[in-house]
């Protein structure tokens, strides 16, 4: 058997030389492989550092790439042995609609750094949708998505869009053309070969130019200067990059008489592949690789742990600066322990040690979140304390607003998974507490709209005002302090807006709500004690190393 069929690719029987063979091998491979990499990543969709990444949309991209490679590498042994429309529609609607969800997940990075950063500055929590009726509610929960489309510049929406018009133009020019079909009324009917030249696929290269030469280089601008742990950023530019060659080149080899003796072996639409390739393992490996290393660095932190607990056991006194020094075999940066009173007096003393921890959290870690509920739950207690202790405040009132606080300030930007755009890892047992003390009380703030235009315009965007909306003069609506965004947007440390003696709204979604009897001021105990000891064992050690390591460089 030869290697290469002196005849190659000429529609004519089937192409089972050695490099026919090699691609079906390949094919067979490369397709357990994706399989393999879609399950485990499916697997593991519920650890934090996947979840973040919308693991189902990487894994739909991928497979709906890996359709396309997969047609484009039998091509050759099989001889296109198929009707020029079924090559029709899967390079019309598999190629541009797996590049579109590519390049959607890619976005992810950019959507989750902007949220960060939204989640320091300011509440910002995903509202309800609400209706009296299945049509009203499902309208509005539209509207929401849409709103949220627009202002977030989600690429999902244009994806979408971009699939149905994808779908029309594909079946307009499908049944208009005699290429395909015998009742069409333009173009002529053509050999195999010439019916895979014709005009009828430019709409398909259109689609996936527009994906690779706009939407991409307009990702990599936008997320330029993001300098992740995970190297998110990194996967993502190479994903990118990878998959520009491939429209050229194909062009290049359908168009060009030059090229039809590499035609033959390694037919125009191979050219696509190294990038599809390429793509396909930045959507399934890339997460996989950060999630197998966060994990092996989990494995050496609680070793790491047992051996400082051991030592703490033994009587051997705690270093003087904070730092705990164990020997680990792998890695001697990953042997020092910063110990809880570090990251406590980081926290009483709420100054630039804290703001820097908040920004590493975002930036880098993606995971402010964490920080964000632990700082709000000592504020939280502490402004209890004065409100209750202010002869000026009515113990009913003092209350009512520290509910408010709780559900409008920590419940609905941290808990809920509903609203939250980045929520807590607190486990079951106590999400379902916390969900039976402010549940209800959720639910009818995060689905309120305002009765009338006037509220509209003026409730919903406080930010626009250049006055303090907490201070001015007849600013006394209820829902402000969950509307707020922080005025000071340099700022990177939470705020908590203080309860305060304000006449009551009878449009107040909260004044129907019983507050329930088991609220006071020891509602999140269960919560803090988890949170902060996630934060010390992995932030906050992540932040004391690489602020070693960033001092080291610089002296």
């Amino acid at each position: 058997m030869r290697f290469l069929d002196p005849q190659g690719h000429n529609f004519v029987g089937y192409n089972l030389d050695g490099w026919g063979i090699l691609q079906l091998v390949f094919a067979v491979l490369f397709t357990l492989v994706i399989l393999v990499l879609s399950a485990a990543l499916w697997k593991v969709r519920n650890d934090p550092v996947i979840r973040m990444r919308k693991p189902t949309l990487s894994i739909a991209a991928a497979n709906m790439l890996h359709v396309y490679t997969i047609v484009v590498l039998i091509v050759y042994p099989l001889n296109e042995h198929w009707p020029c429309g079924v090559e029709f529609w899967v390079m019309s609607l598999y190629l541009p609609i797996g590049i579109g969800l590519f390049q959607a997940s890619n976005q992810v990075l950019l959507l989750v750094s902007r949220g960060q950063q939204s989640l320091l500055n300011g509440d910002i929590y995903k509202p309800l949708p609400s209706g009296n009726t299945a049509r009203e509610y499902y309208w509005n929960a539209f509207a929401l998505w849409c709103k949220a489309a627009r202002e977030q510049e989600i690429f999902e929406g244009f994806v979408a869009a971009g699939i149905v018009l994808q779908f029309l133009v594909s079946l307009v020019i499908y049944v208009i053309s005699r290429q395909f079909n015998a009742y069409g009324v333009v173009s002529h009917p053509a050999t195999e070969a010439m019916c895979r030249r014709g005009w009828e696929w430019a709409p398909s290269i259109i689609w996936q130019a527009v994906w690779n030469y706009i939407a991409g280089p307009y990702l990599l601008w936008k997320i330029r200067m993001i300098r992740d742990v995970y190297h998110w950023r990194l996967q993502t530019t190479l994903a990118v990059i990878a998959g520009l060659p491939g429209t050229p080149l194909w062009l290049a080899a359908v168009y060009s008489d030059k090229l039809n003796s590499i035609n033959k072996y390694w037919n125009p639409a191979m050219w696509f592949v190294p990038g599809l390739i390429t793509m396909e393992l930045a959507c399934l490996l890339g997460p996989l690789l950060t999630c197998r290393k966060n994990r092996k660095q989990a494995k050496e932190q609680k070793r790491a742990l047992r051996e400082f607990a051991d030592k703490k056991a033994g009587g051997d006194p705690a270093p003087n600066d904070s730092l705990t020094t164990l020997s680990t075999k792998t890695d001697s940066s990953r042997g020092l322990m910063f110990n809880m009173q570090s990251l406590e007096d980081c926290l009483d003393a709420n100054g630039p040690e804290l703001t820097a921890f908040h920004d590493f959290c975002a930036t880098k870690l993606m995971n402010a979140e964490n920080i964000v509920f632990l700082e709000k739950a000592i504020k939280f207690k502490n402004e209890w304390t004065r409100v209750f202790n202010d002869p000026s405040i009515s113990a009913e009132k003092a209350l009512k607003d520290m509910f408010r606080i709780a559900v409008t300030q920590i419940y609905l930007i941290v808990i809920d998974k509903r609203t939250a755009a980045f929520c807590l890892n607190i486990g079951d047992k106590i999400s379902i507490k916390l969900k039976a003390l402010f549940g209800e009380a959720a639910d009818a703030v995060a689905s309120y709209r305002p009765s009338t235009p006037r509220s509209l315009t003026s409730e919903v965007t406080p930010w626009e005002d250049h006055a303090d909306p907490f201070t001015a003069p007849g600013n006394d609506h209820p829902l402000r302090p969950i509307l707020r965004r922080s005025i000071d947007k340099g700022s990177s440390t939470t705020e908590l807006i203080t309860a305060r003696d304000a006449p009551v709204d009878p449009n107040d979604p909260l004044s129907n709500i019983a507050i329930p009897e088991d609220f006071d001021e020891n509602c999140w105990d269960e919560a803090m004690p988890h949170i902060k000891n996630l934060l010390w064992q992995s932030p906050w050690q992540s932040y004391m190393r690489f602020k070693r390591e960033s001092d080291a460089s610089a002296s």
